[in-house]
């Protein structure tokens, strides 16, 4: 298992902000995070599971403690004809494409998902009016206070929007099983390519970002839709900004902070209260050292 200390996490990030981490694990199997987690658990040590990086601000001040790095945990195989299971760190786009190329249909949406299959668990990630909900047929998840190995059913699982059962503070997502539907590859792959294809036009995939920034505040009310009437896409503070191409998306123009970035997310979360009364909710994960002023954007407070 590689091990790294005095860690910068900004390099495992898809926005490209983050300090440094006391230590980094990078464990490649489930016997290593196992025996890691015990390791830990002895010491006391205080310690944060990290997936791919995407829908993450990780502080500019750094993280105390260890951090897990779920990221080579990237197993994905076929269990019956019709059901695939995928370890932790699988990414979406490589999951959906592996499904694809085998005729089986479900996952073409995720695609445009830059995260991995343990965060699209924990927060029920979905595109193109899908979600991992629709297709997930249970999660094998390691309980931290039970110190087992559990499997829980969608039903159990809890999933609402972008959102589970699934607390990152007591579990930790090693696996999923997905039943999917069998249907002809070329008819798949030409909907998976679709789905790509809109993602590259739509989105600012050539800065780094955290992906989308805020929740839809209702079904027929976009986030996106909200920030561009309010005129969000002119915001910018220091090297953080949002995108003109979509203005649910912030980007890194090069060395944005923490700081910058929680700045300039209660500055779009105002424009769209005083435009329409709404206030929009973080859709992303923070991890690291925050101020408490900063954390009223994630806590309702702003």
């Amino acid at each position: 298992m590689e091990e790294m200390a005095n860690a910068p996490l900004a390099r495992f990030t898809t926005l490209k902000i983050g300090g440094e981490a006391g230590h980094l694990y990078n464990p490649a199997a489930v016997d290593e995070l196992l025996s890691l987690f015990e390791r830990l658990s002895a010491s006391g040590e205080p310690w944060h599971v990290f997936g791919g990086g995407s829908n993450l601000l990780v502080s500019s001040r750094g993280v105390q403690g260890s951090v897990i790095r779920l990221a080579q945990m990237t197993e994905i195989k076929s269990t019956e004809a019709d059901v695939i299971e995928a370890a932790t760190g699988a990414r979406l786009p490589h999951l959906a494409r592996w499904a694809a190329a085998r005729g089986l249909s479900g996952l073409e949406f995720a695609v445009g998902i830059p995260g991995t299959v343990g965060g699209a668990v924990v927060m029920n990630a979905g595109a193109h009016g899908s979600c991992i909900a629709d297709v997930l047929e249970s999660a094998t998840i390691f309980d931290i206070e039970k110190k087992d190995l559990v499997t829980w059913s969608r039903d159990e699982l809890g999933f609402q929007y972008r959102r589970s059962r699934v607390d990152p503070d007591r579990h930790v997502v090693v696996s999923a099983r997905f039943r999917l539907t069998p249907d002809r590859v070329e008819a798949i792959e030409a909907k998976t390519k679709h789905n790509e294809e809109y993602r590259w036009k739509t989105q600012p995939l050539s800065w780094p970002n955290g992906g989308s920034t805020f929740k839809n505040p209702a079904p027929d009310r976009t986030a996106g839709a909200l920030l561009d009437q309010a005129g969000a896409k002119q915001l910018r503070e220091g090297a953080a900004a949002v995108s003109a191409l979509h203005a649910n998306f912030v980007i890194n123009m090069g060395g944005a902070t923490s700081g910058e970035v929680v700045i300039l997310l209660k500055r779009m979360q105002e424009r769209v209260l005083e435009a329409f009364g709404v206030r929009l909710k973080p859709e992303w994960r923070i991890l690291g050292a925050f101020t408490r002023e900063e954390l009223e954007v994630w806590n309702g407070e702003a």
